[in-house]
C-alpha cells in the first residue's frame, strides 16, 4: 500500500480518543453482529492499511481468544439469572452441539465473546499502528500534558530494555558465585531495582545539566500535527458505529 494510506499516519491522540469513543459505544449495546463486524473491519485495516505483520496480529489475538472462549462457555452454561441453565442436560440424547444451540444462553454466550473479540481489536489496532513514543509526545502537545511527566514516562520506557538486561545480568553473577534463584527471585529483582534507581538518577542529573526544565518554553525535535483526515477516520469510525447500533438492532 501506499505511504499515504497507512494508519501509522494518523495522529495518536485522535487515534486514541476515536478507540475509546468506539468502546465506550460498544459497551452500551448488545448487538452480535456489530461486535462481529468491527472486529472484522480492524482486522482488515491491519492486513491492508497498516504496516502490522501477520505474526504479530496472530500473537495478540491467541490471548483474547482465549478469553472470549471463557467468556463463551460461561454465558452458555450459566443463566442471566445466575442459575445453571438446565436446557444442556435435559436431553442427554441429543448431541452436545445441537443442545447448545438449543440453550436459551447462546444468544448471551456471543455477545459476552464478541463484544471482548471487538475490544480487543480496537486495542490490537491502536497498539500495532501506535509507536509509544509518537503517542507521548501527542499527548504533550495536543492533549497539553505536562513535559515532566512525557518525558518521564519516555524515559522510563527506554529504561525498560536495560531492565531486563540487568536482570539477566544479575541472575549470572548470582550463578558465579554458587547462588541459586529461580525465574524470578526477590534476590535478583531487589539487586536490578537497586541499580535502576541509580540509573533513574544518572538521567535526572543528565537532564537538569542539559537545561530541562519542564516549561513550555523550548522547542521541539517533532510537532505532531492534526489534520484533516484524522478528523475524517474519526468521524467515519464513530459514524459507522453509531450506524451499525441502528442497522443491527
Amino acid at each position: 500500500m501506499t505511504a499515504g494510506l497507512k494508519l501509522e499516519r494518523l495522529n495518536p491522540s485522535v487515534k486514541a480518543g476515536t478507540v475509546l469513543i468506539c468502546v465506550l459505544l460498544l459497551s452500551f449495546q448488545y448487538i452480535t453482529l456489530l461486535n462481529t463486524a468491527v472486529l472484522a473491519v480492524c482486522l482488515l485495516l491491519l492486513v491492508f492499511f497498516s504496516d502490522a505483520r501477520l505474526k504479530s496480529i496472530a500473537a495478540l489475538m491467541a490471548p483474547a481468544l482465549v478469553a472470549a472462549f471463557g467468556l463463551f462457555m460461561l454465558g452458555l452454561y450459566y443463566a442471566k439469572d445466575g442459575a445453571v441453565t438446565s436446557d444442556l442436560s435435559s436431553l442427554d440424547s441429543i448431541p452436545f452441539a445441537l443442545r447448545a444451540a438449543m440453550s436459551r444462553n447462546l444468544e448471551t454466550a456471543l455477545q459476552l465473546s464478541t463484544r471482548l473479540m471487538a475490544y480487543a481489536g480496537l486495542g490490537i489496532l491502536f497498539a500495532l499502528t501506535t509507536r509509544g513514543e509518537d503517542f507521548v509526545i501527542s499527548l504533550m502537545h495536543q492533549c497539553r500534558l505536562s513535559p515532566k511527566f512525557a518525558y518521564g514516562i519516555l524515559a522510563a520506557f527506554h529504561l525498560m530494555p536495560g531492565m531486563v538486561r540487568e536482570y539477566r545480568q544479575v541472575q549470572l553473577a548470582f550463578a558465579a558465585r554458587g547462588i541459586k534463584t529461580g525465574p524470578v527471585s526477590v534476590k535478583v529483582i531487589f539487586a536490578m531495582l537497586v541499580n535502576c534507581v541509580r540509573w533513574s538518577e544518572s538521567v535526572a542529573m543528565a537532564m537538569e545539566s542539559k537545561g530541562f526544565t519542564g516549561t513550555w518554553a523550548r522547542t521541539h525535535y517533532t510537532v505532531p500535527r492534526i489534520r484533516w483526515y484524522d478528523w475524517l477516520c474519526a468521524v467515519l469510525a464513530i459514524a459507522g458505529i453509531v450506524l451499525g447500533m441502528i442497522i443491527f438492532r
